[in-house]
This record gives C-alpha cells, structure tokens and sequence, in this order.
C-alpha cells in the first residue's frame, strides 16, 4: 500500500476541492428569475462571432424579443447588447380553479447585459442590426485605422 507524505497530499486534496467547486458551478440549476444572478451569469445572450477582412459579425440568440426590447450600443472595440424580457405569468385559475403553479421553469426572464470585447476597433457611425426568427445580428465595420494599407515601395 502506498504511503504519502503529509505535505504531497495536500495539494492534490486542494486540487480536487476547486475540481469540486468547478463541477459544482458547471452543474448548477438555472436562476429562477432573471438572467443576472446566478453562476451562469453574463452568459446570455448566447454569441457567435467572426470577422472577415472588412468587418466584425456578431450573432445572438434572443428568442421571443423584439426590437423594442434590445438596445445595442458600441464603444471602440466594445459591442454592448441590453434588453429584457418579461416574466411570462402562469395561467389563472377560472371560477372554481385554483391559480396555475409552476412545475418547472428555465426560461429566463428579466434585464440582461453582454458586453464583448471586439477582436479590433469597429466604425460605430456604420454599425447595423437585424433581428430575424429570435437571431440578433451585428453588423460591425471595421474602422479605417483598422483595414489594411498598400504601401508603395520607391528608389531613392
């Protein structure tokens, strides 16, 4: 059987702590209310982001919101997507019905925020949005210091 030194084991038993409290992060349920609180905060709405030559795209996923209920703003090379969606209420009851409870719920309701850091400085004068089937896209121009320059070569 083998044996440990006192001072070996304690930093694999750490390790194996902070495992536990990663896994246990990972794992947990989904807030009740709101999409603010929680260990899975920030990480709504969910993003896809790509840049070509000219610009930066970026894509979000905002089922059941309309254009009303975002606001996007950009600073430098900072996207920043705000918006809300409300509290979806249970049925009522009718007459002799006692009120409709959850049983479950795991939609998210409430104000959000996500703020990304674009991969370069973006033209904000030029910035355009569409949202389509609940898919917020972003369109973010790359700003002039950013698009590549020929530079001639000349003798002297």
């Amino acid at each position: 059987m083998p044996t440990f030194r006192a001072g070996f084991a304690l930093p694999l038993d750490e390790l194996r702590d902070e495992l536990d409290r990663f896994w246990t992060t990972l794992t947990a349920a989904p807030p009740l209310h709101g999409w603010g609180a929680g260990p899975r905060a920030g990480l709504f709405p969910a993003v896809n982001v790509r840049e070509t030559d000219d610009a930066v795209t970026v894509e979000a996923e905002l089922p059941g919101l309309d254009t009303a209920d975002v606001e996007i703003s950009v600073a430098g090379a900072e996207l920043i997507l705000k918006g809300a969606r409300p509290l979806a209420a249970a049925e009522p009851g009718n007459g002799s019905q006692k009120p409709a409870t959850w049983q479950r719920r795991e939609r998210g309701s409430g104000s959000f925020e996500r703020r990304l850091v674009l991969p370069v400085a973006v033209d904000a004068q030029r910035v355009e949005a569409h949202l389509v089937d609940g898919v917020l896209t972003v369109s973010c121009p790359k700003a002039a210091e950013c698009q590549p320059h020929k530079i001639e070569v000349r003798t002297a």
